[in-house]
């Protein structure tokens, strides 16, 4: 969120460009020399929509949780953040310099804007690559008196332009320090800033097709980006007090499935709204996940109880039954073994293990036809290891229908107890599943009830003791050094704060909806212990 406040307060200077190239045709040519980023601007992996940036992180502190967690430093950092701050200078000296009569208010009412803001995965994963949509509004006095200034700053370049049904756009280029060149197109009064040359050009300083058309689409329609994600279509409808300000950030299945949104065809996404009410939703397709496809008691018996968190997989099996018919790994899967299978599966992650290593738990009944070979099948492919384990080695109870596949050298292991499937990277996760299963640990259905309508589980001490140890482990390398001491400083007092809350329920609403729609999530849980 950081580059949010770098975006918005670069606008005043460069947003100038448009007004100040009808004007004058002595503009630097920026010519584009790096490679292209493979991102696909028509879908975005992350979006938050807001009536207003400078309000977001203090309207997300009103959330119970996140205001304990994150307490008031959140909203002091980024208001008080040095590239906030040091483009808030640049503005004030620019005014200075030219005479120019803007006031404090001018530059907040940037922030006070209605905007969209887009995200995009890295090549390792991280929502690095961004695109902001805002009006600008109030923001008019300030194009035409910088207009006559931008002209004089070698740190804006005419880039080209992109036609829309409404003309031609023209795309500007500032540079914001030598490792960082922000795109500007404008049109009316609407404007798209780019974090990166390479979201727009290719390698030959070429505008890319596609991403021409999606962003040529985010100027000529109010509220583009928002459609992409369906955002207004929520079932029930919030009920929302006039005039409160209104945030939503939300998250695409395939950046939550970690790239296999494939498998997961029926989930689209999660929400989190705030700023007055607050509310969490997620997106599903009822026509491919139903109730009984996302909701199965019987998974919650095989959890071992205490979780970090654990949560529904609404599993998409006749894609998993086609990538395993493709797979070069022998024994072959038997004809449509898996497709029939209408359950879900529930991903856990524990204390003991880490952030990349969950347990996954689903069903593949004893009664299912050639059972046996469609389990060799999957342990094949998914440990690249078709050897099978004795049963009994490790702490786990040797039973009659139990059978353990493992990789001796990564210790991914595959099991199968009665109805029960369970793998994981994490050998040590899937026998403390088998023997909750043989009922020698106690399981998540014992720890709570409700398990007819549970989506999810969050259990706050066990995740921030996981929680610290992950951010400290990414946070391992001598470049991250000055950010490991800020985390160890700061980051125990908060997970402490965290670990004081009561388990955490996540509920599916009973209102569902036809087709592709929001459902709410309801968090249950017990008064928080002191």
């Amino acid at each position: 969120m950081r580059r949010i406040w770098i975006v918005t307060g670069t606008v005043v200077t460069v947003a100038a460009a448009a007004v100040a190239y009808q004007l004058s045709k002595h503009w630097k040519d920026y010519h584009y020399v790096g490679t292209r980023l493979m991102v696909d601007m028509s879908q975005p992996d992350a979006l938050i929509r807001t009536s207003s940036l400078s309000k977001l992180p203090r309207d997300l502190l009103q959330v119970p949780i996140a205001k304990d967690v994150l307490t008031e430093d959140l909203a002091f950092y980024y208001e008080q953040n040095e590239d906030r701050l040091g483009l808030n200078g640049a503005v004030k000296r620019i005014a200075y310099e030219h005479d120019l009569d803007w006031q404090d208010k001018l530059y907040a009412s940037i922030f006070n804007e209605p905007a969209e803001v887009a995200f995009w995965r890295d090549g390792k994963g991280a929502l690095r690559h961004y695109a902001v949509v805002m009006r600008m509004g109030l923001f008019n006095k300030a194009l035409q008196e910088a207009a006559k200034v931008a002209m004089k700053d070698g740190q804006l370049k005419l880039a080209g332009n992109i036609s829309t049904s409404n003309g031609k756009a023209q795309i500007m280029a500032l540079e914001v320090n030598p490792r960082r060149t922000l795109l500007l197109i404008s049109q009316g009064d609407r404007v798209v800033v780019l974090s990166d040359p390479g979201l727009l050009f290719d390698g030959s300083n070429s505008v890319v097709t596609e991403a021409r058309a999606a962003v040529a689409k985010w100027l000529e329609h109010d509220g583009a980006l928002s459609l992409q994600f369906d955002l207004d279509n929520i079932a029930p409808a919030p009920a929302q007090a006039a005039g409160t300000a209104k945030h939503t950030m939300a998250i695409g299945a395939p950046t939550m499935a970690l790239g296999y949104g494939a498998f997961v065809s029926g989930f689209k996404g999660m929400r989190f709204d705030f700023g007055g009410n607050w509310s969490t939703s997620v997106w599903l397709d009822s026509k491919k996940t139903s109730s009984a496809q996302l909701l199965d008691p019987a998974l919650w018996t095989a959890a071992p109880a205490n979780p970090s968190a654990c949560i529904t997989v609404p599993i998409d099996w006749s894609m998993v039954n086609t990538v395993l018919k493709q797979a070069d790994a022998k024994p072959k899967l038997p004809d449509q073994a898996l497709a029939p299978l209408p359950g879900p599966g529930l991903a856990c992650w524990y204390r003991e293990s880490n952030l990349y290593s969950p347990v996954f738990i689903t069903k593949l009944p004893l009664n299912t036809a050639n059972r046996d070979a469609t389990l060799q099948a999957m342990a094949t492919w998914a440990i690249a290891s078709g050897e099978q384990a004795a049963p009994g080695k490790g702490t786990t109870k040797a039973k009659p229908d139990q059978k353990l596949w493992r990789n001796t050298k990564s210790m991914a292991t595959l099991a199968a107890s009665g109805d029960f499937v369970v793998f994981s990277p994490d050998g040590g996760l899937v026998e403390k599943v088998v023997d909750t299963i043989a009922r020698s640990n106690p399981s998540v259905a014992d720890q709570t009830s409700g398990a007819q309508s549970t989506l999810g589980l969050i259990t706050p001490r066990p995740l921030s003791e996981m929680a610290q140890r992950e951010i400290y482990a990414a946070l391992a390398k001598p470049e991250d050094a000055s950010f490991l001491e800020a985390a160890k400083t700061h980051l125990p007092a908060r997970m402490k704060a965290l670990a004081t809350y009561p388990p955490i329920r996540l509920e599916l609403s009973k209102a569902q909806a036809s087709g592709k729609a929001w459902q709410k999530v309801e968090w249950v849980s017990k008064e928080k212990s002191n």
